[in-house]
């Protein structure tokens, strides 16, 4: 008996192939939950780099490096989450004198864009924006700024982030 004279195989395995592209499109699902977070920015924070309104597409499960815009969670409030910019690791010394920050004792250039547009300086004893004293990250921990330095909503004010606090790193924005 040939190939020929045996039944046509396609007709069943339809099904099958129908349930395998159903696993298929749910595997794929559920990956990029576990893997890929939607985002929308809701603050001036990230800007220019990231404008109210953008969305980001975040990649979770990642240790971040240096000037990578990550995904954290407050230190203080479980739940809330923020978009900043990473500055310095475990290790590293971070200082702010007259607006300038400092890694590691030397002053930060940064190649991306970051927007200051309140010329005054306070004293450190009124807020930790323009001057902070030096602070050396432990093991874990994470310098988080955010590019509208007018904002000291980040590390400045609400301390280092450790590791679990961050949850990815922005991969693409639209």
């Amino acid at each position: 008996m040939s190939r020929s004279d045996n039944i046509d195989t396609s007709i069943i395995n339809t099904p099958a192939k129908i349930l395998i592209a159903l696993a298929g499109i749910l595997a794929g699902f559920l990956l990029s939950r576990i893997f890929i977070v939607p985002v929308t920015v809701h603050d001036t924070a990230m800007e220019p780099s990231l404008e109210k309104g953008r969305h980001v597409i975040v990649l979770k499960h990642i240790t971040p490096v240096t000037g990578d815009v990550v995904l954290a969670e407050s230190p203080g409030e479980k739940g809330r989450y923020f978009l900043k910019r990473v500055i310095a690791l475990e290790g590293n010394t971070v200082e702010i004198r007259q607006k300038i920050i400092y890694v590691d004792n030397k002053k930060i250039v940064f190649p991306w864009k970051t927007i200051s547009r309140d010329a005054r300086i306070f004293p450190m004893n009124f807020t930790s924006r323009d001057n902070m004293v030096a602070v050396k990250l432990k093991r874990g921990e994470y310098f988080l700024l955010n590019d509208n330095l007018d904002i000291p909503s980040d590390s400045r004010e609400l301390g280092l982030f450790t590791g679990d606090a961050i949850n990815g790193k922005v991969v693409f924005s639209y």
